[in-house]
C-alpha cells in the first residue's frame, strides 16, 4: 500500500512541476552554458508580422533569404533561426565548431555587421 501511494504522490508531484513551468529543460533552452533567452531575439518589426512583410515587398529592407545568405557567407555553418527586429536581421547559425553565433545583418543594406 505504501508503494502505490508513493508512486501517486509522485506522479501528482510531477505533474504539478510541470503544469507550472518547472520541470527538466529542453535542449534548445540551453546551449553550451549560456541560456537560450540570451541568444533568441523575438521578432518584432513595427509591432506588426505584416508590415514586415511589406516592407520586403515594397524593397524597404532585404529578404530573410538574402539575410540568410550573407550570414552565412561569412559564418559558414548550419542555419538554425532568424528574426527580424527593427533594422536588423538576426540569424542564428551553429558552426562546424559546434559553437551557436547569432549574426547581425542590416536588414537594409544586407551588410553583415557583426556576430556574437
Amino acid at each position: 500500500m505504501t508503494q502505490k501511494f508513493t508512486w501517486v504522490a509522485l506522479t501528482i508531484a510531477a505533474s504539478i512541476l510541470i503544469f507550472m513551468g518547472v520541470g527538466p529543460a529542453r535542449a534548445d533552452q540551453v546551449i553550451g552554458r549560456a541560456p537560450a533567452a540570451e541568444l533568441l531575439i523575438e521578432a518584432q518589426y513595427w509591432g506588426r508580422e505584416d508590415n514586415a512583410r511589406d516592407a520586403v515587398r515594397e524593397g524597404r529592407v532585404i529578404s530573410p533569404g538574402q539575410a540568410k545568405q550573407a550570414a552565412l557567407s561569412r559564418y559558414p555553418g548550419h542555419y538554425l533561426d532568424m528574426s527580424l527586429a527593427g533594422q536588423t536581421y538576426y540569424v542564428k547559425i551553429r558552426t562546424p565548431d559546434n559553437r551557436v553565433v547569432v549574426v547581425s545583418v542590416d536588414a537594409t543594406s544586407g551588410r553583415v555587421m557583426g556576430a556574437r
